[in-house]
């Protein structure tokens, strides 16, 4: 069992940092969007979807969306942009503090039924011993891992509704047998699929199915 010491630890990350990580688990984090940079600002605890939803955003934002995280923990090494690690800026929203950890790209060409942009952000993923995670396969030798599912932006997806995979990507699932760490490049390449599933990468990871 990892504790949260534990965690922080394996993630190598500055602990002083404190909107730098998210250690909540698999639970619900909110987004925010600056309409000045189009920064992405994640909120550093947790927050269900019902008090994401009465969420005022300050003037200059608006709500990006909420949705389940699928890594145990996560630490972003520096701003995005920045040259250096170091600590992200932050924002107290109705009590909450959200950092700023990301900044969108302008999304590929060619894809239904999915969005697949490039996402600026220096990200460090987490996941337990144990979990069994699903992997994307997009063709190409590289991999991208969950990052997030049930995600929606004003209300809940419908569940009936079927992730449409894009010609030559695969799906397969691994049980990790020890913990694992990866290092997302940057930029990371994000895939989010209409029906409320986020994965990112590219890895490539020599793990057994």
């Amino acid at each position: 069992m990892n504790t949260k010491k534990d965690i922080i630890v394996a993630l190598g990350g500055e602990k002083s940092w404190t909107h730098n990580w998210s250690l909540g688990g698999c639970e619900f984090y909110g987004e925010i969007m600056d309409d000045a940079t189009f920064g992405v600002w994640l909120s550093s605890e947790p927050i269900s979807p019902d008090d994401y939803a009465v969420l005022v955003a300050p003037e200059g934002f608006r709500k990006s969306g909420v949705g389940r995280s699928q890594h145990d923990a996560a630490f972003f090494l520096r701003p995005p942009g920045a040259d250096v690690d170091g600590p992200v800026s932050s924002i107290v929203v109705d009590g909450r503090s959200f950092g700023l950890v990301a900044r969108p790209g302008k999304p590929e060409s060619g894809f239904t039924g999915v969005m697949v942009l490039p996402v600026y952000k220096s990200h460090r993923l987490f996941f337990a011993s144990g979990r069994t995670l699903e992997l994307l396969n997009t063709g190409d030798g590289f991999s991208l891992v969950p990052q997030a599912i049930e995600s929606h932006l004003g209300r809940r997806k419908d569940l009936t509704i079927e992730r449409q995979m894009p010609n030559g990507w695969t799906s397969r699932h691994i049980t990790l047998k020890d913990n694992l760490v990866i290092d997302l490049p940057c930029p990371a390449r994000v895939a989010i699929f209409k029906n409320g599933d986020i994965f990112h990468g590219p890895v490539q990871l020599d793990l057994p199915t």
